[in-house]
C-alpha cells in the first residue's frame, strides 16, 4: 500500500508540473517526458490497485480510518488535477486544429487550388483540392 500512496502522490505533482507546462504560451520541451513519466505511474497505481484488489478484496475498507481518508483525499486530488488536465489539453488540441485550418485554408487562397467538374447533367461543379501542407518538410 505504501507503493500504491508514493505513486498517487508522484502522479498529482507531475499532473502539476504538466498543467503548469499546458498553460505557458511557449511549447514545453520537457513536456514528453513528463506525459511519459505520468503513463508510467498511472501504470504503477493501476498494478498496485490490482494486486491490493485481489490479494484483499476490502483493503480500503480494512484500512485504519486516517489511512483511509489520505488514500481518498489524494484519489480527490488527483481526480481534480486530472480534470484540468484534460481540460487543458482538450483547448490546446482545438487550438492546434484551428491553427492547422487556418493554415490549410491561406494554402488554399494562396495556391487558387479549385477546379471545376462537369456534372452527369451538364451542371458545373467546382471543389476545392486539399493543399498539401508541410511543417519542418515532411507532408
Amino acid at each position: 500500500m505504501i507503493e500504491l500512496v508514493k505513486s498517487l502522490t508522484s502522479l498529482a505533482m507531475i499532473l502539476d508540473e504538466e498543467n503548469d507546462r499546458l498553460t505557458r504560451p511557449a511549447n514545453a520541451s520537457d513536456l514528453p517526458e513528463l506525459v511519459a513519466a505520468k503513463i508510467r505511474l498511472a501504470g504503477i497505481v493501476e498494478a498496485e490497485s490490482i494486486r491490493l484488489a485481489r490479494e484483499r478484496p476490502r483493503w480500503l475498507d480494512d484500512l485504519p480510518e486516517q489511512e483511509q481518508g489520505e488514500i481518498r483525499s489524494l484519489l480527490e486530488t488527483l481526480v481534480r488535477r486530472l480534470g484540468v488536465n484534460a481540460n487543458l489539453l482538450e483547448r490546446r488540441i482545438a487550438m492546434c486544429d484551428e491553427i492547422m485550418g487556418a493554415i490549410a485554408a491561406e494554402a488554399r487562397r494562396l495556391t487558387g487550388a479549385k477546379s471545376a467538374v462537369y456534372g452527369v447533367r451538364g451542371t458545373l461543379l467546382s471543389s476545392e483540392q486539399a493543399t498539401p501542407i508541410s511543417i519542418n518538410g515532411h507532408f
